[in-house]
């Protein structure tokens, strides 16, 4: 028995069907992105008025939750994180602080901003440092010594990751010991 006609238009129908679904999809998926948005920038406005009432630890909270929520293209994202970093070392936790600059390198690294991603991880070896981690210390040193290699980086900013690289904690913490 030969399929009809009805039988062969009914497949023909669902498989554009089916070919069109990834589109309205993409389509649908947009929305999300522009809510995300606006509660991270409600989140990272919260944080900023938690600093303010010197309530550190919440603050660095909301600011790591508004810079997962930014896409990778996002700048806040990297300043979300290095902010958390920044009061999470200013309550005391340095494992917090040394994760979140560590973040925050892989989000500039992520953006293309070379420049900004071995600061960062300079910044995560310091701390590391601190914390009597050498392992750590390697690595994130290691990572910016790489991207300060990198053709892409201009003049300036190569010889601002290497001039940073020679004032190592190490070096200073020798000038500070009598």
């Amino acid at each position: 028995m030969k399929p009809s006609i009805t039988y062969r238009l009914s497949v023909a129908g669902v498989l554009l069907a089916t070919a069109g679904l990834p589109a309205a999809a993409t389509a649908q998926y947009q929305l999300p992105t522009v809510v995300s948005t606006a509660k991270a920038d409600s989140l990272h406005e919260a944080a900023v008025a938690l600093v303010s009432a010197h309530r550190w630890a919440e603050a660095a909270r909301l600011h790591r939750r508004s810079a997962q929520l930014r896409g990778a293209e996002d700048p806040l994202g990297f300043r979300c994180l290095s902010e958390a970093a920044a009061l999470a070392y200013a309550t005391g936790d340095r494992s917090g602080a040394r994760k979140d600059k560590a973040a925050a390198a892989s989000q500039a690294l992520t953006r293309g901003d070379l420049r900004e991603a071995a600061m960062a991880y300079l910044d995560a070896a310091w701390i590391a440092q601190e914390q009597k981690n050498p392992g750590k210390v390697w690595e994130f040193g290691h990572r910016a010594e790489i991207l300060a290699d990198s053709p892409f980086l201009g003049s300036s900013d190569r010889a601002a990751i290497l001039q940073r690289i020679s004032r190592g904690p190490a070096v200073q913490m020798a000038i500070k010991e009598p």
